[in-house]
């Protein structure tokens, strides 16, 4: 691993340290600034690989949005990047990792892991994540005529093990995603991006509520 690779262990998300044996206890307010730092460490991880994607996506010439709000059952969501491939909506959340990620596809938490560091980290499962998010995409779109699908997109230098090396999409593979055949019609499709073109306009309206939404939540 490179040197620098330790800057990127705060993924954006909360993230929830496992202290081996013997390991020195923070007090609240050594933890509360540590919290605080790597939140912010984590926001900047975050953008730069939203802002590869949405590079890579540029590159590829394929209708995007980016950082788009939408309403779901509980309150409000932020998608990184909804995606018109030829067959369907493309709903992609990415994630800037390091390390050695491991875990179950349908696991509620992966691990992460360093091979210079006995330290554990857990890792909110992504995947679950955007299955809500693809969710309030269907909702809004309303036609189950229209294919929506989900992926998740690895902008970091982890490794992924097991399961999810079949699963998680590197940034390098985007064009894999926009195979599909096109349906006979595209009208379903159009009406569908018209949608969510009109939601993502509105997102700067939403931006402040969802992010007071996200520090009401519990740590």
């Amino acid at each position: 691993m490179a040197a620098g690779a330790g800057l990127m262990r705060l993924t954006r998300g909360p993230r929830r340290r496992l202290k081996p044996d013997g390991a020195v206890v923070r007090t609240p307010e050594e933890a509360r600034i540590w919290s605080n730092f790597r939140a912010f460490k984590a926001g900047i991880t975050g953008e730069k690989g939203e802002a590869s994607v949405r590079e890579a996506l540029e590159a590829l010439r394929v209708p995007a949005l980016h950082d788009v709000i939408l309403r779901d059952g509980r309150g409000l969501t932020q998608i990184d990047h909804v995606v018109r491939a030829p067959d369907a909506v493309l709903v992609l959340e990415t994630k800037r990792y390091a390390g050695i990620v491991s875990g179950a596809i349908d696991g509620r938490a992966w691990v992460q892991r360093f091979d210079e560091s006995a330290e554990r980290f857990t890792l909110p499962n992504p995947l679950r994540q955007n299955y809500q998010h693809r969710r309030a995409v269907e909702e809004l779109i309303a036609d189950r005529a229209v294919l929506v699908r989900t992926h998740v997109v690895a902008a970091g230098s982890a490794v992924f093990e097991g399961e999810l090396a079949d699963t998680i999409v590197p940034v390098t593979a985007l064009a894999s995603l926009l195979g599909g055949t096109p349906p006979v019609s595209q009208r379903w499709l159009d009406a569908a991006w018209c949608k969510l073109q009109m939601a993502a306009e509105r997102s700067l309206q939403l931006r402040e509520a969802h992010r007071q939404q996200v520090e009401r939540r519990p740590g």
